[in-house]
C-alpha cells in the first residue's frame, strides 16, 4: 500500500464538540475531513475502482491468465493476438520470443526469432501467426507448430502494428519512413499509404473496410480505404497516437502520449585530442572513429535554454467522431497510455504506467481506476470474447479483465491527517446506488504511517447518514471499506467524511509594532499585528500596559474578532494570517513610561476556560507624555544664542527658529543628533532676525513649547 497522509480539509462547520475532560482544550467547532479523489486512488484496492470523482465501486476481476511464469514469458511485451481456441500469443523483447499462454493459463515458448525484439504479432483465419521484428522489419509467418520462417522482407527499419484483412491479406504499420504496408498471401509488400510521420505506430479496422492508423511525430489519425487512399481525421498537440480503437458506435477512441520530461543537462563540450600530425579533415565523425583521447567537461556560464512554459501533458485519451469532432476524456501530465481496447459493454479501457494501471471510461467526465497491477507498465490490451487481455512489462505478465464486477472487494484509504491531536465525531458517505452492502472501518493513530501503535480496526460501520467513530484520541484517521455485491445494482459510495475537533492549539502573534515607531505619545497610540490559529479559531487581541517596574498587566485595549456572516461558509476555520490594528487612548493614563505587551487569545472560539493564549516578546517600551518641553535660551558675547531644551517623559525632537509664524531654520543639535531628553543648541546671531522672531521646542509625543528670543 501506498503510504501518504492527507492533510484536512476544513469544509464547513456542522457542530459544536465539547471537551471530554477538563484537562483538554478541544476547539468548539467540529470539522470535516474529506480525502481528494486524486489522493484517493493511491489507497490500498482490492477489487474496488476508484474515480476521478471520489466514487468507489466494485471493480471487474483481475487476475493473472498464465498460471506459470517460465523463462519465455519476457521482460516487455510489445504487442498480442489469440486464435479461435482463446490461446493468447506475446510478442516480447529482448530474447526474440513470441510466447504462447493456453486457454488453461499455461505459458510455453511458442516461436524464437533471430531479431531481439518481436514487436507484433497477429492471427490469421488459417491459424498461421505473422510476427514482426526489429530491427530489421522482418516479419515471421508461423504455422501452428511453431516452426516458422521468414515471409516478408518489408524494407524498413520497425514494424509497430500488424492487422488482418478479410482478404487475407496483412497490414503493416512501419518506421522509420511512416509508411503502411499492404503484404500479400506470399509475403510480398507493396506500399499502401506513405505518410509524412516517422512513424506509424497503431492499427485499427474501420467500419467502411478501411483502415485507422495513428502515427508518432505529429500525433495524426489518418483514415486508409482499402486503395490507399488516406485522409486526416484528427491532429492532437501530443506527439503520438500510441493505439486506436473503434467503438460500438463507429466513434474512435485515440490514446496519445508525449516522451517523459527529461533532466536538462548543461552544454558540454570535448576536446579530442591528436596524437601527432596534422588532424584528418573529415569532422568530428572521423575524430570519434579514432578513439584518441579526449578532454571532457561543461561549459560554465552559458545558459540552458528558455525553461518549458506551463505543465506538460504526459498522456491523453480522445474519442473522436467520424466527422472528426474529438471529447477528450481523460489526461494526465504523469503517466501516458501504452494501450487502448473497447470492452463487451462499448466503454474504453486503457493502460498506463510506472506503475502499471489499468482504467475505464465511465462517461465523458469520470474515469475509474480499475487495478494497479505490480509491473511497470501495462503495454497491451485486446478483447478476448466478453473479456480484456492486459499484458505487462517489466516484467512481462497477463491478465483477464472480467466484465463483470467482482462479487467482493475491499479498500483502505490514506490516512487523514488532522493536524494536531483530534477526537473523531462521526463517519459519514453517501450509497450510489443502494443495491448491495457496504460496510466500512476506520482506526486511529498517532504516526504518519499506520503501525503497531495504531487501534485495531473498528467493527463495522453501516448508517450512511453518519456512525459515531469509536476509535480513541488521534492525529490521524483511516477508514476501509468493504463491498459485498447482492440482488440488484453492484454498491457504490461517494463522499466519505469524517468529523473531528483537535485540541486546542495556541494561536500565534506576530509583528507586533506601534505608530508612531519611537513609543511617544500624547494622546492616542496605534497598535498593528498579524495572527493566525492553527485550528482556524477566532483569535482576540488585547493590549496590556504597566509602569515600568511594576508587576501587575493593565488592559489598555482590546480588538474581538469580528462575528462571522449566516453565509459565509468557513464560519471562522480559515486559519490564514490576519492583519489586525487597535487605538489605544492614553488620556486617562498617567504620563510615565509603560511596558507595553499584545496578548493573543482564542477563548471566544472554545469553551470557558479552554482558549489558549500567546504574548509578544519582548515589550513594547511607551512614553505617556503630554507635557510640552521646557525651554532655556541665553545671549552669548556674539548676539547668537545657547539654547537647552530639556524634556521629562519623552526625548527632545527638534528646534525650531519661528518668524511671524513662519519656520526659518531648524537648528542640529550640539552632539549631533537631536533624541535625548535634554538637548543643547546654538544659533548664530544671522540666523535671527528681528524683535519678532520665537524659538519652538517640540518633544518625541508632539508636544510643542515655543518663547520669544531674548533681546541683545
Amino acid at each position: 500500500m501506498t503510504r501518504r497522509h492527507v492533510s484536512t480539509g476544513l469544509f464547513a462547520a456542522i457542530s459544536v464538540a465539547t471537551a471530554t475532560a477538563s484537562h483538554r482544550a478541544v476547539a468548539e467547532q467540529a470539522r470535516i475531513s474529506s480525502i481528494p479523489s486524486v489522493v484517493l486512488r493511491t489507497g490500498d484496492s482490492q477489487g474496488i475502482a476508484v474515480t476521478n470523482l471520489g466514487r468507489l465501486f466494485l471493480a471487474p476481476s483481475v487476475s493473472p491468465l498464465a498460471a506459470t511464469k517460465p523463462n519465455p514469458l519476457a521482460a516487455q511485451v510489445f504487442g498480442a493476438s489469440h486464435d479461435a481456441a482463446g490461446n493468447v500469443f506475446l510478442a516480447t523483447g529482448p530474447d526474440g520470443a513470441v510466447v504462447k499462454v493456453s486457454s488453461l493459463g499455461e505459458a510455453t515458448l511458442f516461436f524464437r526469432a533471430a531479431e531481439p525484439l518481436v514487436t507484433a504479432v497477429a492471427v490469421l483465419a488459417g491459424g498461421d501467426l505473422p510476427a514482426a521484428t526489429a530491427p530489421g522489419g522482418k516479419i515471421y509467418r508461423i504455422p501452428p507448430s511453431g516452426r516458422g520462417a521468414i515471409w516478408c522482407e518489408t524494407q524498413e527499419r520497425y514494424v509497430w502494428a500488424l492487422a488482418a484483412r478479410s482478404n487475407g491479406e496483412v497490414l503493416a504499420a512501419t518506421g522509420e519512413r511512416g509508411r503502411l504496408l499492404s503484404i500479400d498471401r506470399s509475403g510480398k509488400s507493396t506500399i499502401l499509404f506513405d505518410s509524412d510521420e516517422s512513424h506509424l505506430v497503431s492499427l485499427a479496422p474501420s467500419q467502411d473496410g478501411g483502415t485507422w492508423v495513428g502515427g508518432s511525430g505529429r500525433g495524426l489519425v489518418y483514415h486508409v480505404d482499402a486503395e490507399g487512399h488516406a485522409s486526416v481525421l484528427y491532429d492532437d498537440d501530443l506527439p503520438e497516437a500510441k493505439a486506436i480503437a473503434v467503438d460500438p458506435s463507429g466513434r474512435i477512441l485515440a490514446a496519445f502520449d508525449a516522451p517523459p520530461v527529461t533532466e536538462r543537462r548543461p552544454p558540454a563540450v570535448r576536446i579530442r585530442v591528436a596524437e601527432g600530425g596534422t588532424s584528418p579533415s573529415g569532422g568530428m565523425e572521423e575524430l570519434d572513429a579514432r578513439g584518441s583521447p579526449a578532454l571532457q567537461g561543461v561549459i560554465e556560464g552559458l545558459p540552458l535554454g528558455q525553461e518549458d512554459e506551463g505543465i506538460r501533458v504526459r498522456g491523453k485519451v480522445v474519442r473522436i467522431a467520424p466527422d472528426g469532432m474529438s471529447t477528450e476524456l481523460w489526461r494526465s501530465t504523469e503517466e501516458a497510455p501504452f494501450a487502448l481496447a473497447v470492452d463487451g459493454a462499448g466503454r474504453a479501457v486503457f493502460a498506463t504506467g510506472e506503475p502499471a494501471r489499468l482504467w475505464r471510461v465511465e462517461s465523458d467526465s469520470e474515469t475509474a481506476l480499475l487495478a494497479t497491477l505490480p509491473e511497470a507498465q501495462a503495454s497491451v490490451l485486446f478483447p478476448l470474447g466478453k473479456n480484456l487481455i492486459a499484458a505487462t512489462s517489466n516484467p512481462a505478465g497477463v491478465y483477464r479483465i472480467d466484465r463483470e464486477p467482482a462479487k467482493t472487494g475491499t479498500f483502505i484509504a490514506p490516512p487523514s491527517d488532522a493536524g494536531g491531536f483530534a477526537r473523531w465525531g462521526r463517519l459519514a458517505w453517501r450509497a450510489d446506488p443502494t443495491g448491495g452492502r457496504v460496510e466500512l472501518f476506520t482506526r486511529t493513530g498517532n504516526s504518519e504511517d499506520p503501525d503497531g501503535t495504531w487501534s485495531s480496526w473498528s467493527g463495522a460501520l453501516g448508517d450512511a447518514r453518519g456512525t459515531p467513530i469509536t476509535n480513541p484520541e488521534g492525529r490521524f484517521l483511516q477508514w476501509r471499506v468493504k463491498m459485498l455485491e447482492s440482488s440488484g445494482q453492484p454498491p457504490a459510495i461517494i463522499g466519505v467524511t469524517a468529523t473531528y475537533a483537535t485540541r486546542n492549539r495556541p494561536p500565534w502573534l506576530r509583528d507586533v509594532r506601534i505608530e508612531p515607531a519611537n513609543g511617544a505619545v500624547s494622546a492616542k497610540a496605534t497598535f498593528r499585528w498579524s495572527t493566525s490559529d492553527p485550528d482556524g479559531d477566532a483569535v482576540a487581541v488585547e493590549i496590556e500596559a504597566r509602569p515600568i517596574g511594576f508587576k501587575e498587566w493593565k488592559s489598555a485595549a482590546r480588538t474581538d474578532p469580528p462575528a462571522p456572516k449566516p453565509s459565509d461558509p468557513s464560519l471562522g476555520n480559515d486559519s490564514s494570517s490576519k492583519d489586525g490594528k487597535t487605538t489605544w487612548d492614553v488620556a486617562s493614563w498617567d504620563e510615565g513610561t509603560y511596558e507595553v505587551r499584545a496578548r493573543a487569545t482564542d477563548q471566544p472560539a472554545n469553551p470557558p476556560t479552554e482558549g489558549l493564549d500567546e504574548v509578544s516578546d519582548p515589550a513594547i517600551i511607551v512614553r505617556i507624555d503630554r507635557t510640552p518641553p521646557a525651554i532655556d535660551a541665553k545671549r552669548d558675547g556674539s548676539g547668537g544664542l545657547d539654547v537647552s531644551v530639556t524634556d521629562t517623559v519623552s526625548s527632545v525632537a527638534k528646534l525650531e527658529v519661528v518668524d511671524g509664524g513662519k519656520v526659518l531654520s531648524a537648528p542640529r543639535a550640539k552632539d549631533g543628533v537631536c533624541d535625548g531628553p535634554r538637548e543643547l543648541f546654538h544659533i548664530d546671531a544671522t540666523e535671527l532676525r528681528g524683535s519678532g522672531s520665537s524659538l519652538r521646542a517640540t518633544d518625541a509625543a508632539g508636544n510643542a513649547a515655543e518663547v520669544e528670543v531674548p533681546a541683545r
